[in-house]
C-alpha cells in the first residue's frame, strides 16, 4: 500500500470516528434531555454546614423529572382524583411521594402551606433522641406525670393517658407523646427540652423554621417530608436511634389515614396532625394531615398528604383513598 492510499484510508477512518462521535453525542444529549428536560442537575443535596473540615450529607434527592412512566401515571392519576374532589367543601390537597429506592419523587401542590400541628411532634422526638446519642441517661430520667389541661384542643383525643401522679421515664413520655399524640405532655417535654433547643433541628437540617416566618407555624408537605427522609436515611440520628424513631412511629394509634389505604400486613411508620380554625364569618376551617413511610416489600416509599376543608369527616377518607391509589399503582409496577 503506497502513501497516497494510506492517507486516503486515514481520512476515511477519521470521518468514520467523527461520525460515530456525533451520533453518540446526539443520542446521549437526547437521552439526557428526555430524563432531564430542563437541563438542570439530576440531584439535589442537603448538607450539614456546621463543620469546619467536613460537609456531611444529610439528604439526597433526585430532581423531579418527566421520563419516568410509573411516576407520570401516578402523578396523572392523583391529579385527576384531586381535581375531582376539590370544590366547595375541600379547599386544598397537597401530596408528596418519593420512591425510596430510586429517590425519584412527584408533588401535587407540594409548596402549599399548612399548619402541621401534631406533625411537629416528630422533630421534637428527633431532637430528644439526638441528645440521647450523647447522653443516653436522659431517656431514663424520671418525672412525675401531671396532666396538663390547658392544652391545644384535640379533636382526635388519645385513646389512653398516663396515670397522673405516677413516675415515668422520658423514654416512656416520648412513647406516649408519639403513639397517642398526647398534647397533655407538651409542658413536661418543654421543661426538659426548651423551645430554643427544639428549634436547633431546623438549622442543623437546613429546613426552614416555621416559627420564624412571621406567618404562623406553617409548612409545606415537601418541607415536612424531610424529617422522614432523614430518618429513613439515618443521616442525622445514628442507625440505632433512627431505627428506634421509625419503630415507634410504626406503633401510632391513628389508623384511618395512610394506614387504612394499604393492606393490613404492610408496615407504616407515620404521624398525623389535625387542627381547626375559626373564620371571621363564624365558620370553621379544618386541616388534617398524615405523613410517613410505607414499607412495600420491594418498593418502599414516602407519602405525605396535607388537606384543608369543611370537616374532618370529609377529609379523613380522602387521605386513605389517596393512599390506596398510590399503593395500588406502586404495587402493579
Amino acid at each position: 500500500m503506497n502513501k497516497k492510499e494510506n492517507k486516503k484510508q486515514d481520512k476515511i477512518m477519521f470521518y468514520a470516528i467523527a461520525a460515530s462521535l456525533f451520533v453518540f453525542g446526539f443520542f446521549a444529549g437526547f437521552l439526557f434531555k428526555s430524563f432531564n428536560p430542563s437541563n438542570t442537575l439530576l440531584f439535589t443535596q442537603v448538607r450539614d454546614k456546621g463543620y469546619e473540615y467536613i460537609n456531611p450529607l444529610i439528604d439526597f434527592e433526585s430532581v423531579e423529572s418527566a421520563g419516568n412512566k410509573e411516576l407520570y401515571k401516578l402523578e396523572h392519576t392523583l391529579q385527576t382524583y384531586i381535581d375531582g374532589i376539590k370544590g366547595e367543601r375541600i379547599d386544598s390537597v397537597s401530596v408528596y411521594y418519593k420512591d425510596l429506592n430510586s429517590g425519584a419523587w412527584i408533588g401535587i401542590e407540594e409548596d402549599e402551606k399548612f399548619s402541621p400541628s401534631s406533625l411537629f411532634k416528630v422533630p421534637v422526638m428527633i431532637t430528644f433522641y439526638k441528645i440521647a446519642e450523647e447522653d443516653p441517661s436522659i431517656l431514663e430520667q424520671k418525672v412525675v406525670y401531671k396532666k396538663e389541661n390547658n392544652i391545644m384542643k384535640q379533636n382526635f383525643s388519645p385513646e389512653k393517658y398516663l396515670e397522673e401522679g405516677k413516675e415515668y421515664t422520658f423514654d416512656e413520655i416520648i412513647n406516649q407523646f408519639i403513639i397517642y399524640s398526647d398534647n397533655t405532655l407538651i409542658k413536661t417535654i418543654e421543661e426538659k427540652l426548651p423551645v430554643d433547643k427544639q428549634e436547633l433541628i431546623y438549622e442543623e437540617l437546613g429546613i426552614t423554621n416555621p416559627y420564624n416566618l412571621g406567618e404562623g407555624d406553617t409548612m409545606s408537605v415537601k418541607e415536612y417530608a424531610s424529617f422522614f427522609r432523614i430518618l429513613y436515611n439515618a443521616s442525622y440520628l445514628n442507625k440505632d436511634m433512627s431505627t428506634k424513631a421509625l419503630k415507634l412511629l410504626s406503633q401510632t394509634s391513628y389508623t384511618d389515614g395512610i394506614k387504612k389505604g394499604v393492606p393490613e400486613d404492610i408496615k407504616v411508620s407515620h404521624k398525623f396532625g389535625e387542627r381547626d380554625f375559626d373564620t371571621d364569618i363564624g365558620t370553621k376551617i379544618y386541616q388534617l394531615h398524615d405523613c410517613g413511610i410505607v414499607y412495600h416489600p420491594t418498593k418502599p416509599y414516602l407519602l405525605c398528604i396535607m388537606t384543608r376543608g369543611n370537616s374532618f369527616s370529609l377529609l379523613e377518607p380522602k387521605i386513605s383513598e389517596i393512599s390506596k391509589i398510590v399503593y395500588d399503582i406502586v404495587n402493579k409496577n
